[in-house]
């Protein structure tokens, strides 16, 4: 039986003592909200269901994730990610305890974010953090919850599947405008993406000692060295000839990294060159395009300044692009060539290039993934070259 007593400040205060159980203390502005605590308590207490909710209403979601930063995050391969997207779930949340968290809470959360223009899949890894967080919790640190209530949080559909390849003569042109870069060790990387398939964070993380070039052999691991996406330690990959020519190539350390360079100092040069490659492309086309309408060299030159970014002096009293110019650009918009180009769709081209030569348990081993279906999301034949097959 629960035992109320009223507290020189006017409130009352429920104490539940049970043998078997721990106390239970509650102190409420009225009597009858006491009453109801404690009737609630105890009948939940009779049918062996009782959850004591205690340190889960003093653990905050701020000290929740702070644990999770320091004692799980260090273990993960996206650690660097998952501090920058724990910042905006703490300032969202982290002033709640984990036992006053909701799902209403973290559904209005998730549209707020959609609604900022976020993407769905940037939506669905805060959600899946804070779920990894309660289960984090409930699993490891011994903080009971009635529920997870990211588990009543429907998550926004993600469509994400890309079938980008090169076409053209894109990988031509990117490479062209990586030459023309600072940074000597982007080249190398995209050829080895190319010719092997492998992940951005496999290959920074690739060190001397997992190259043999005598045999043609690479050993892949994930950011750091740590396990791999599919949770292998490593994967081997083959060679091929232009591989092992690039990796020839490259100066070599006993210890150490094949590519030292950060992941985002990697991220900035790779992005410039396909800026690069993109402009150089467009005053190409609009250059050739104007001359075949009469236009001198000089003249097109001219017209190109006037409607692309290309640097260097501008006239004083520039002059409106022609009307062919205007047009030509127009088209160039619509034009995909290096437009939204992505580093891991090295990875679907790569896939589909080494389909071609190899069975496909064979390249479920070197792409690594261990089931089809994921392998089909980056094998993306082209229906002419499909034709050529069928003679």
């Amino acid at each position: 039986m629960a035992t109320l007593k009223q507290r020189t400040s006017g409130w009352w205060q429920a104490v539940i003592r049970r043998k078997g159980q721990p106390l239970q203390s509650k102190t409420f502005a009225k009597k009858i909200d006491a009453e109801a605590w404690a009737r609630d308590v105890e009948n939940k207490m009779d049918r062996s269901v009782f959850v004591d909710r205690s340190l889960a209403e003093s653990t905050t979601f701020t000290d929740a994730a702070s644990r999770y930063v320091k004692e799980v995050l260090p273990s993960k391969r996206s650690g660097d990610r998952d501090k920058y997207r724990l910042k905006s779930l703490t300032e969202e949340f982290g002033q709640y305890s984990l036992a006053t968290i909701t799902p209403s809470m973290i559904s209005t959360f998730r549209d707020k974010r959609l609604a900022l223009g976020l993407s769905a899949q940037s939506v669905v890894h805060d959600i899946n953090m804070m779920s990894r967080i309660f289960k984090t919790a409930v699993l490891d640190w011994g903080i009971p919850l009635a529920s997870v209530p990211t588990s009543l949080v429907r998550k926004p559909a993600v469509s994400n599947a890309r079938t980008r390849r090169l076409v053209a003569d894109e990988e031509v042109r990117l490479l062209a405008a990586i030459d023309q870069g600072e940074n000597p060790w982007v080249k190398p990387i995209v050829i080895l993406a190319i010719e092997t398939a492998a992940r951005q964070s496999e290959l920074l993380s690739m060190t001397w000692k997992d190259v043999d070039l005598k045999k043609r052999i690479a050993r892949l691991r994930g950011a750091d060295g740590r396990e791999l996406k599919n949770k292998d330690t490593f994967r081997d990959v083959p060679l091929s000839s232009r591989a092992v020519k690039v990796l020839d190539a490259l100066p070599k350390t006993l210890r150490g990294p094949v590519f030292p360079v950060t992941a985002e100092a990697f991220k900035q040069s790779w992005q410039r060159a396909v800026r690069r490659a993109r402009l150089t492309y467009e005053q190409e086309t609009l250059l050739a395009r104007l001359m075949a309408r009469g236009l001198s060299e000089k003249e097109a030159k001219a017209e190109t300044r006037k409607v692309l970014v290309l640097g260097g002096r501008k006239p004083a009293k520039p002059t409106p692009p022609r009307t062919e110019t205007l047009k030509i650009t127009a088209a160039l918009a619509d034009d995909p060539l290096l437009v939204d180009r992505h580093f891991h769709d090295l990875r679907h081209e790569a896939t589909t290039r080494l389909a071609e030569k190899l069975q496909i348990h064979e390249l479920m081993k070197v792409i690594g993934h261990k089931g089809t279906k994921m392998l089909a999301r980056y094998y993306h034949p082209r229906a002419e070259d499909l034709a050529k097959k069928l003679g």
